[in-house]
């Protein structure tokens, strides 16, 4: 545990948590401690009326909490033994709730290369097969989701929905139910390898490159298609790092100076 609490821990949920019970909340904060490696794989977690204490809740929130935890993969819990972390590769890393407590705890190096590896593994692929499907009326919302790129403010939330549902449509333009199966479950993804990124405003290259991904698409020629969504997320990671070193090298600055 981070030390005696001396007073009862208050839950502060951020974000997508605001809104959910108590037993959420709490999943929340153990699950952050988890993927921040406060607990590791094989680690008994405190026990029931410890953590009843620690953040003044009920048996019941703890329970459900656990429960939610045990159900991302995260726990596992045995009677006499208690709840343990179960090893990282048993983690549902693709659950919306475990992609943003691992982004919340300044996610590693690792964890983005997995994650983009993810993306350049389905994305290019979905581009082709779009370029083959893609109905009229879904390159039309491919074209308006580029201009939302090309127009709103760079780094602005508009740009990002933008961006976002330019990447969601070639997924489902690509018609394979499968592929848009997958879309589904890694839309969370998208949306956290945006936000890595948020301090880094996209570039006149990144624009072009999603241009080169639409007009692609729009002329059927599948290999461009590919080649192109290849492009663009091997520069968007590039980015992604560029904005997250630089974080890294202020922060240390800032340690060095205050020191």
């Amino acid at each position: 545990m981070r030390g005696a609490q001396d007073k009862t821990r208050q839950l502060r949920p951020t974000g997508r948590e605001r809104s959910g019970s108590l037993s959420d909340k709490l999943a929340a904060e153990l699950g952050r401690r988890i993927v921040s490696g406060l607990y590791n794989p094989g680690d008994t977690l405190p026990t029931e009326p410890k953590v009843q204490e620690e953040f003044g809740v009920s048996r019941t929130a703890v329970r459900e909490a656990i429960r939610l935890l045990s159900a991302k993969g995260l726990t596992v819990s045995r009677p006499k033994i208690g709840t343990k972390v179960r090893p990282r590769v048993d983690w549902n890393m693709l659950d919306a709730d475990v992609l943003h407590w691992q982004i919340d705890q300044r996610p590693s190096d690792e964890f983005i290369h997995s994650l983009f590896e993810m993306r350049e593994i389905i994305e290019p692929a979905a581009a082709s097969r779009a370029a083959e499907r893609a109905t009229p009326e879904e390159i039309e919302r491919l074209g308006k989701a580029l201009e939302g790129i090309r127009n709103r403010d760079r780094g602005s939330v508009e740009q990002i929905r933008a961006d976002l549902a330019f990447h969601m449509t070639v997924l489902e333009a690509s018609h394979n139910p499968m592929l848009r199966s997958v879309g589904g479950l890694i839309e969370s993804g998208l949306v956290i390898s945006f936000s890595l990124g948020w301090r880094t405003v996209m570039g006149d290259d990144a624009v072009v490159q999603h241009r080169d991904v639409f007009e692609a698409i729009r002329d059927r020629n599948q290999d461009e298609a590919f080649l192109a969504m290849r492009r663009l997320l091997r520069n968007a990671k590039g980015n992604v790092f560029d904005s997250i070193w630089v974080g890294r090298s202020a922060d240390a600055d800032g340690e060095i100076s205050t020191g």
